[in-house]
């Protein structure tokens, strides 16, 4: 199978990504262009399966709407790319770009994976689970790999940065065609895509997402375990858009529910 990742240009380009990286704040951040090998991102775009119940996850919650994930499929052309991103090699080089040094892979892709987002579905901004439920390892690095052919200009289904301390949009990514981004994780490190996507084309906002870990870290001070923790930058759109969540789980659960409580009766 065809390499996913050509190390050689990426170590010609390490001190450009490294510079870019470097002077963001409050939390650093990279956006590479044509960032898999063109082939390669051709083939996972092709073979990228469509939504199925059946076989992905449905991430959908107070916060998202109509999101989707799903590991990786042995033998597919994104299989390889999680097996290279995830190398020694690969890790070595971007522990380089980013100063932050051995960092570790997570085998069991938590969270991470093939990543897909219907039309109309968001992601509120947020900042991350700290630590690998399994592994009790700290979330250092996000990587975002897009697989969008064609997108809006208006900022649907865009990746957001925020300065919440500043109330501050700090920057907002096109999921554009094989851009990578690469963005540390911490207590300030907000994004997110809560604008809803909108494709005119009938396409989904596909991504591979990758996060990598450490054992310990002394970057900031010592913070307890949390999962997701969301905030609203949209003022009353976005505190409407949780009502409507929240009714919407309302709704789907009462069902269930009523089908428990029935089994409880005739025991």
């Amino acid at each position: 199978m065809a390499t996913a990742i050509d190390l050689i240009r990426l170590h010609n380009r390490k001190e450009k990504i490294r510079e870019s990286f470097m002077r963001k704040e409050p939390f650093r951040y990279t956006v590479i262009d044509n960032f898999l090998c063109e082939d390669v991102a051709e083939s996972i775009f092709k073979e990228f399966p469509s939504v199925d119940p059946a076989s992905w996850v449905d991430a959908s919650g107070l916060h998202t709407k109509r999101k989707w994930t799903q590991p990786t499929i042995e033998g597919s052309f994104a299989a390889n790319f999680y097996q290279e991103i995830n190398s020694n090699s690969f890790r070595e080089w971007l522990s380089n770009v980013v100063e932050i040094p051995d960092l570790l892979s997570d085998p069991d892709l938590q969270g991470a994976g093939l990543h897909q987002t219907l039309e109309g579905g968001y992601l509120d901004v947020h900042v991350d689970f700290n630590k690998h439920n399994r592994l009790q390892l700290d979330r250092r690095l996000n990587l975002i790999v897009y697989l969008c052919r064609e997108h809006n200009t208006k900022g649907e289904g865009y990746l957001e940065l925020w300065d919440m301390e500043k109330k501050q949009l700090l920057d907002s990514i096109p999921p554009a065609f094989n851009t990578c981004v690469i963005f540390e994780t911490n207590e300030v490190s907000f994004h997110g895509h809560p604008k809803p996507w909108k494709n005119n084309y009938d396409e989904t906002r596909k991504s591979l997402s990758v996060y990598y870990y450490t054992e310990g870290r002394n970057d900031i001070s010592e913070v307890s375990e949390h999962s997701t923790i969301y905030v609203n930058t949209e003022g009353r759109i976005g505190a409407l858009k949780t009502i409507k969540n929240a009714a919407r789980d309302i709704m789907r659960l009462g069902p269930i529910r009523r089908r428990l409580a029935d089994r409880k009766k005739k025991k």
